[in-house]
């Protein structure tokens, strides 16, 4: 395509090629917009199936084979899906594979308790003696197991197993409790059950000196009370009490018979505070037998629930 410029007078024209506008199909010669549209587009469909027809299917491999293909993401990705079914696997066979431990650690705990547990019965049976072991090792072993097989029992899947081995550390450490508990409150109460053993001859001991013992035995006696638990034996407790609240009188009874020199009375006195130790006492025997027999069936509760759990 070529363009005229205009220039003064006496110059020649120049004419302009432009080739960049040939190119894209425009040219000197005269055409229709309709006939050069026709041409194009034969040109370019001719193009188009030229460029179809030219291509030909490869064979698989040998695109590959010239080294196009990148075997280090083929090889992550074998691994990646071994991985993942290797997973797959682990976490179905793994409740089989937590059951199956539970079921031995349980198991293993359950026959430590059964041999712990005649222990807890002896000492049980030892809280009515006048002295009383309350804690030992034997006890402690029944502690740590009753306790071990609680927590065991709460990653076991049957409803049957689980319910039977808490059942067996529940009754077991109640009945621990129950003999820790009353083993100390006896040991605590029995050194102030009996009356103070002070002088009624007025003749033997000065007042002040009469006083004195008297008020330290009860100093000892109102401690014991201050410390003694709410909850344990309340009935034995609420004599103690009562006696307490009652010494203040007590001394001034005793001081009185010294001052007149009434040995008799001093001495009766005495022999009545001894005597409401006494019942006291007799009725700190008869709890004492009922914990036992609480004792006694919380441990026979136990056993049998251990039974079949050991196997």
């Amino acid at each position: 395509m070529t363009a005229t410029i205009k220039s003064p007078k006496g110059a020649s024209r120049q004419t302009l090629r432009f080739s960049s506008l040939e190119n894209l199909g425009f040219s000197d010669a005269a055409f229709t917009w309709s006939e050069r549209l026709s041409e194009v587009e034969e040109t370019t469909r001719g193009r188009h199936e030229a460029t179809v027809a030219d291509l030909k299917p490869l064979e698989f491999g040998s695109h590959l084979s010239r080294g196009n293909t990148r075997w280090s993401l083929v090889f992550l990705a074998v691994l990646i899906l071994g991985g993942l079914g290797a997973l797959g696997y682990w976490l179905y066979q793994r409740p089989a594979a937590v059951e199956e431990a539970a079921l031995s650690d349980l198991a293993v705990t359950a026959r430590a308790l059964d041999e712990a547990i005649p222990d807890l019965a002896s000492a049980a049976a030892a809280l009515d003696d006048a002295v009383t072991v309350t804690d030992g090792s034997g006890l402690a072993d029944v502690e740590r197991e009753a306790r071990a097989l609680f927590d065991i029992s709460g990653s076991v899947a049957s409803l049957e197993t689980r319910t039977a081995a808490s059942q067996a550390a529940g009754a077991t450490l109640d009945a621990l409790r129950m003999v820790r508990e009353t083993g100390s409150y006896r040991a605590a109460v029995a050194p102030v059950l009996t009356a103070p053993p002070l002088e009624t001859d007025p003749e033997l001991i000065a007042l002040d000196e009469a006083a004195r013992s008297f008020g330290d035995w009860q100093l000892a006696f109102n401690d014991v009370r201050t410390a003694l638990p709410d909850e344990v034996l309340p009935e034995v407790s609420e004599e103690i009490d009562a006696i307490s609240a009652g010494l203040t009188s007590v001394l001034g009874q005793y001081m009185d018979a010294l001052r007149e020199d009434d040995q008799e009375a001093a001495a009766r006195v005495l022999y009545t505070l001894g005597s409401r130790l006494s019942d006291v006492g007799r009725a700190l025997d008869t709890s004492i037998d009922d914990i036992q027999n609480r004792i006694r069936l919380q441990l026979d509760e136990a056993v049998a629930a251990l039974t079949g759990l050991g196997d």
